[in-house]
């Protein structure tokens, strides 16, 4: 089944609100209205596919399974309060078995994390303090291809000396 970033972002989502400290989470979407401080934002940023995907031989039935790595990034960033410790919360539960093998369950596998960056601004005529830290992760893209295949082939010969057959023959060949 191909990769749905729909059912990702959840998993994802689902991670951040049980390590958020209360905090809510929300899926960054600029249109959106932002919840009172303090709050986190995930944003998916990017996607690279890594290497070339394995494409089997077909197995009998000319059935396939394509299989490919890859990796994407993963925005994350608290607004209000004080938004580098709750990223620093975030980003050590990422050390802890019980929430890598939760994000396992779902095929998604952590890589590494960037630092996290203060990206307090003046907003209107107060400082909003904010922090920033980008979180590699990779996924499995699977995907089914069938090509099907030839099992009968029936050849049909027929000669003839323009007014009437000579010879005529049909051969059947059938795959083992």
């Amino acid at each position: 089944m191909p990769l749905n970033f729909e059912t990702v972002k959840t998993n994802l989502y689902e991670w951040a609100s049980s390590v958020s400290g209360g905090s809510p989470v929300i899926v960054y979407n600029e249109n959106s209205p932002r919840p009172a401080l303090p709050y986190v934002t995930l944003y998916l940023q990017s996607l690279v596919q890594i290497g070339d995907d394995y494409v089997p031989r077909p197995d009998g039935m000319g059935a396939l399974t394509i299989v490919g790595d890859r990796e994407f990034t993963l925005q994350v960033q608290a607004y209000g309060g004080d938004p580098i410790t709750l990223l620093e919360n975030m980003r050590s539960s990422l050390q802890k078995e019980t929430v890598l093998a939760t994000l396992r369950e779902d095929n998604i596998v952590f890589v590494q994390h960037n630092p996290i960056t203060d990206i307090t601004l003046l907003l209107d005529t107060e400082f909003e303090a904010r922090a920033s830290m980008d979180i590699l992760f990779r996924i499995a893209q699977t995907d089914t291809d069938n090509h099907g295949l030839i099992l009968t082939v029936e050849i049909e010969e027929n000669f003839s000396d323009g007014q009437s057959t000579v010879y005529s023959e049909t051969v059947t060949i059938t795959a083992p």
